[in-house]
């Protein structure tokens, strides 16, 4: 698994895309990365999230993350290192709210009181940082702290329903086993998860507002797409890995999702500049 490391204290990246650009990765540091545009899904240390515009996501060192976008996306991401506040740590009650980030939760709670001042907290940090002035890293540095100190306010809430709980295991089963066909039929996901057969297509696109099949296709041909790319393979390895009948079945299917053949969409993906350098 690749490990990215941050050599400033405090650095601030866009990703802009219609694919997310980097392998299964870990850092050495902390990240906010906040949601500006688009859906899909953030995985967490195996732990799927679905995610939409405003929400947050915290990583501490050592988490590993990977999203799969459903449209284009944009992301900002504040990676720091604890140094960062070494100031702010000083005053015992900040560090406890700081080491309330290594909460096993993840994601800003959709039912959180203070959801809407991170968004806005999220806003000034952004606009600050396109833009030069006398004040512009005073002004970041604390709006972080606040936004550290919001989130931890609500570190112990659970942050999603019962009904969310199921939908993320179903996800996280499906991420799992995505190369096992044989175990995402509808029967094997319904018997797997307790829901009638006849019912669970239409569970699914009211949880997740994707059909269950197109879901399964789409996150497969992503995985595909994100290791032809990052990982050198070949479309006759990646057909075996991930269960289609051959290459050429792949390069279907790869084709009628991204309207480019494999090998276009490779060579597309290496011109680009790529935003996030992490």
């Amino acid at each position: 698994m690749y490990i990215r490391n941050l050599t400033q204290q405090l650095e601030i990246d866009y990703v802009v895309k219609d694919i997310w650009p980097f392998l299964l990765h870990k850092h050495t540091h902390f990240e906010m990365l906040y949601i500006m545009r688009g859906r899909g899904q953030h995985m967490i240390n195996g732990t799927t999230y679905n995610y939409e515009k405003g929400d947050l996501f915290i990583l501490v060192p050592q988490d590993n993350h990977f999203f799969v976008f459903q449209e284009r996306s944009a992301i900002c991401i504040m990676k720091f290192h604890e140094g960062y506040f070494s100031d702010f740590l000083q005053d015992a009650k900040f560090k406890d709210l700081f080491t309330a980030l290594s909460s096993p939760y993840r994601k800003v709670s959709a039912g959180c009181k203070n959801k809407q001042d991170i968004m806005q907290l999220m806003e000034l940090i952004i606009r600050e940082h396109r833009k030069e002035s006398a004040h512009q890293q005073i002004i970041i540095k604390h709006a972080l702290s606040l936004i550290i100190t919001l989130t931890a306010k609500d570190a112990g809430e659970q942050l999603s329903t019962a009904k969310d709980d199921k939908i993320q295991s179903v996800l996280n089963y499906i991420h799992q086993h995505i190369a096992d066909k044989h175990l995402l039929s509808v029967q094997k996901m319904a018997d797997t998860f307790h829901i009638s057969k006849s019912y669970f297509n239409q569970y699914f696109k009211n949880a997740t507002g994707s059909a269950y099949k197109k879901y399964v296709q789409e996150y497969a041909l992503k995985l595909i797409a994100s290791q032809l790319v990052g990982r050198n393979k070949t479309l006759t390895q990646l057909a075996e890995e991930f269960g289609y009948s051959d290459e050429s079945h792949l390069n279907r299917a790869f084709k009628a999702h991204f309207n480019l053949s494999p090998s276009a969409f490779k060579k597309q993906q290496m011109r680009r500049s790529i935003v996030y350098t992490g």
